[in-house]
């Protein structure tokens, strides 16, 4: 029989640990935008994988939950510790990450498509959120190989410069979807107005954007002109809006190949989004997740 093509996030995972204003710590959390993207999927189906490097330090917990929650093929072990920061936080909300492990080993820790076995990766969709330009265009060029159908790129902000936008020129029109934040996005155009930043990435060579402007939702624009304000949404009070934006990425890219339909991606992408505000870490439980997914996207309805 024929494998199931999945959707994969090509990123990092990270092991944090969070302080909170009050002083309290909860120690060992599985995180990473990866970790979180791949979740976000998960809302959505069951076909989801994590393609990154983690070290055998890996916390047996950890890994249990990983192989428990995703297709876990694309996991590369390294010799070198997996990576973990500090998440501070503020009673304004504010986080500050502190990386405790080596943060340039971090960046470049990311695996590249030859480091898998041939045949193990076979993708619907691939989310990618690694370093650029390396192994960045080596994911786009294996995906054309793997059969992928479409990807999405959600940019590390360390490259949302403006004096980079001789790269973002190069690599928007080899994209389906960007999908920065608004604060990356003005970083990248120099523009402040999300109308006049969407002008400018398109005029760059996007295809498709999504740009996530927290509370506020989301803009997505194709470069056919249609263009939807997708309003956020909240279940209570967010506990954690750490990998919210990962989530979105995630539940975006599989509306988006299933349905082909950019209203209804964002509307996906707003409900997984949802979900990750509503504890510390990437991982939540998946029983019933569909219909509580499916009763947050007619409450999105509503508010359109």
């Amino acid at each position: 029989m024929e494998p199931f093509r999945k959707f994969y996030s090509i990123g990092s995972i990270i092991i944090d640990d969070i302080v909170l204003p009050d002083g309290t710590t909860r120690m060992g959390i599985l995180g990473g935008g990866a970790a979180h993207a791949a979740m976000g999927m998960r809302v959505w189906t069951d076909h989801a994988g994590i393609i990154a490097s983690v070290g055998s330090d890996l916390p047996p917990k950890s890994r249990k939950v990983l192989e428990e929650t995703f297709a876990t093929e694309g996991l590369v072990w390294r010799n070198t510790p997996t990576a973990r920061a500090w998440q501070v936080y503020e009673s304004t909300g504010h986080r500050t990450e502190v990386f405790r492990t080596d943060f340039d080993q971090f960046l470049q820790s990311s695996p590249l498509p030859d480091e898998l076995e041939d045949g193990v990766i076979q993708p619907a969709g691939f989310h990618i959120q690694c370093a650029t330009p390396e192994p960045f265009i080596s994911w786009i060029k294996a995906s054309c190989k793997l059969g992928c159908d479409l990807i999405l790129w959600e940019p590390w902000d360390l490259f949302c410069r403006k004096d980079n936008q001789d790269e973002f020129r190069q690599l928007l029109p080899i994209v389906d979807i960007f999908s920065p934040n608004l604060t990356e996005a003005r970083n990248i155009t120099g523009y402040f107005d999300v109308e006049d930043v969407s002008r400018a990435l398109f005029s760059y060579g996007a295809r498709t954007i999504a740009i996530r402007m927290g509370a506020d939702g989301s803009l997505v624009t194709d470069r056919y002109g249609r263009s939807h304000h997708i309003p956020s949404i909240l279940a209570d009070e967010p506990v954690d809006v750490t990998g919210a934006g990962n989530a979105y990425c995630g539940g975006f890219l599989v509306s988006l190949v299933e349905t082909g339909d950019i209203l209804r991606a964002g509307k996906c992408g707003a409900v997984s989004a949802s979900f990750a505000l509503e504890q510390y870490g990437a991982i939540y439980p998946l029983a019933g997740i569909r219909e509580r997914a499916a009763e947050r996207f007619e409450q999105i309805q509503l508010l359109l």
